[in-house]
């Protein structure tokens, strides 16, 4: 039919009890319903389910603040000894070398968490952001926002393992939304 969508949905169930089974039926040709006789639709096409992290940002008294699972964790902690930083979780910092504070995030470091980052800062102090993707723009923008601080993408190495040990790990305890894709 030349069609291409994307659909949301919140519940894992409600993919697995009713969108997959559709789409299985008409990518196979087995549909009845919608406009399937309509259109003499005899199959064909596909689709994939992918699952959408939970949010990096939380709200918190009114005001907004990256998330503690995105901040707080064992990545934290194995980015702030490769760094020789100090490690001192005070989310959303994990560390502290004199006046330099290190925030290590669990996801792309981008502009709006630079900006909470830096909100959360004293003003005497610079921060190293490390994070698992850092959006070029990011970086000038920390520049412009507080001079001497930077961006540095986490160690691949420290990575890897973090990564097999994450896989490990029960989910987080927030429900990710699930998407299709056709």
């Amino acid at each position: 039919m030349g069609r291409r969508f994307v659909a949301v949905e919140w519940s894992r169930d409600t993919i697995e009890t009713f969108t997959r089974p559709r789409l299985e039926r008409v990518v196979t040709g087995g549909d009845e319903g919608g406009i399937t006789k309509d259109v003499g639709w005899e199959g064909g096409g596909g689709f994939r389910v992918l699952e959408v992290a939970p949010s990096m940002f939380a709200e918190v008294e009114g005001r907004v603040w990256l998330a503690p699972w995105a901040v707080d964790s064992e990545l934290a902690e194995a980015t702030a000894a490769q760094l020789a930083y100090d490690f001192d979780p005070d989310p959303p910092f994990a560390g502290r070398k004199g006046r330099t504070r290190l925030a290590v995030v669990d996801g792309l470091v981008n502009g709006d968490v630079v900006e909470l980052l830096v909100g959360a800062l004293p003003p005497e102090e610079k921060v190293v952001v490390c994070g698992t993707a850092i959006d070029p723009e990011a970086s000038e923008r920390l520049k412009t926002l507080r001079s001497g601080s930077r961006t540095r993408k986490i160690p691949a190495s420290i990575l890897a393992e973090y990564r097999i040990a994450r896989d490990w790990r029960p989910a987080p305890t927030r429900e990710p939304a699930t998407a299709v894709e056709a």
